[in-house]
């Protein structure tokens, strides 16, 4: 992994960490799904950024899906050039 990739990507995780939120990984790719950096995801990131940029076209802007699941959370989020996905537990 990029050695900058990997510094956003440990930046982020511990970002969450002190919210109190356990981030389990994130995933990098660019809107077309080819994968620029993940750490602990074995998700394919094409449909990771096809939901971004369905949830895009729906509101007309960039906005951030959120899909849940009662054990687990993943946050998606495009930004002007990669798709950003966190996941995380949820909390109970």
């Amino acid at each position: 992994m990029d050695k900058n990739f990997q510094t956003l990507v440990d930046n982020a995780l511990e970002k969450f960490t002190l919210i109190g939120v356990d981030a389990k990984g994130v995933l990098v790719c660019d809107k077309s799904g080819l994968i620029l950096t993940s750490k602990d995801v074995s998700i394919s990131p094409g449909p990771v950024a096809r939901l971004a940029e369905l949830a895009t076209s729906l509101s007309g802007r960039r906005t951030t899906v959120c899909l849940e699941h009662n054990e687990n959370q993943v946050l998606i989020h495009e930004t002007d050039k990669a798709v950003v996905a966190v996941y995380t537990k949820n909390a109970t």
